[in-house]
């Protein structure tokens, strides 16, 4: 790649952000479709995040991927949002429209995409549990809404949180049950005897580390059980799902279709997902994203 003064810089913040695979995914489009732009990834801890979001102003940066930690706290320091972030209340694209920092959520879209790709799911008139409240869980839970399932379920650690977005989304959308729960094994089979579709959206599970404890036993056999963690490609969540003969659907998806959105918000181009999905397994299986 030959990189010079008129080369426009696309990446993502996060902290850490060793995890991501997003650099070789888009870099690999960049490539392909010939494009002056280079996809970098930057480290910002969470005390920083302000002077690395003014940052992009300055250095006149296209646009910006936004991972944990700071999806939702990252909302205050942009110019504008989208309507679907005044109601996520989190974001994990920016783009810089002349120096004026737009904020979009684009999680939402990429699970939806690929739930319905991989699996020719449709939420309507469906029971559907979410495991986590933080911004993903809440993108995702605004893509299942307006498909208007019959149930959605919120179970998080912390019940004020699950509570909170419970509330938020009962206003919105007053034709569907919503219910908040604390995550809890023996709570949770009441709820999994009768779901359709288990979405993990918390980050246990994430390179091996750590198992989320749930009653998998207690679902339908028709029942998918789905996670949005992309390393490694199979779950222990999944593996478990898999050994009870669940349906199971793993993170790649929502990550490429994600990607191709904030990719068209950027550039106005269509990413080509296959090319996406090439370079994205290649480097889970090489070991990236460590």
């Amino acid at each position: 790649m030959n990189i010079t003064g008129k080369t426009k810089i696309l990446g993502i913040l996060g902290y850490p952000v060793n995890h991501t695979i997003s650099p070789p995914m888009h870099n690999a489009v960049i490539k392909m479709l010939g494009l002056d732009i280079v996809y970098l990834p930057f480290e910002v801890k969470p005390s920083n995040l302000q002077h690395a979001v003014n940052g992009i102003r300055g250095l006149g940066i296209l646009g910006i991927n936004i991972t944990i930690p700071h999806k939702e706290t990252v909302v205050k320091f942009l110019d504008k949002i989208s309507e679907e972030v005044k109601l996520i209340g989190a974001v994990n694209t920016i783009v810089n429209k002349d120096g004026c920092l737009i904020g979009h959520n684009t999680d939402g879209y990429g699970y939806i995409t690929s739930l319905k790709e991989e699996l020719n799911f449709s939420a309507k008139g469906k029971k559907i549990v979410i495991l986590g409240a933080g911004g993903a869980a809440r993108g995702i839970l605004t893509a299942l809404a307006v498909k208007k399932p019959e149930a959605i379920i919120v179970a998080n650690r912390t019940i004020a949180r699950a509570v909170s977005v419970v509330k938020i989304f009962k206003e919105k959308f007053p034709n569907i049950k919503f219910e908040a729960v604390y995550i809890d094994e023996d709570m949770l089979k009441a709820y999994f005897q009768y779901a359709d579709l288990i979405v993990n959206t918390t980050s246990v599970g994430m390179k091996k580390k750590g198992i989320l404890k749930t009653p998998l036993e207690a679902l339908p056999k028709t029942a998918i059980v789905s996670d949005i963690i992309y390393n490694p490609l199979e779950t222990p969540l999944l593996e478990r799902a898999k050994k009870l003969g669940l349906i199971t659907h793993g993170g790649l998806g929502m990550l490429i279709h994600q990607g191709a959105k904030s990719f068209k918000l950027w550039t106005g181009i269509d990413a080509p997902t296959k090319v996406m999905r090439k370079a994205a397994l290649k480097a889970v299986k090489s070991g990236g994203g460590k």
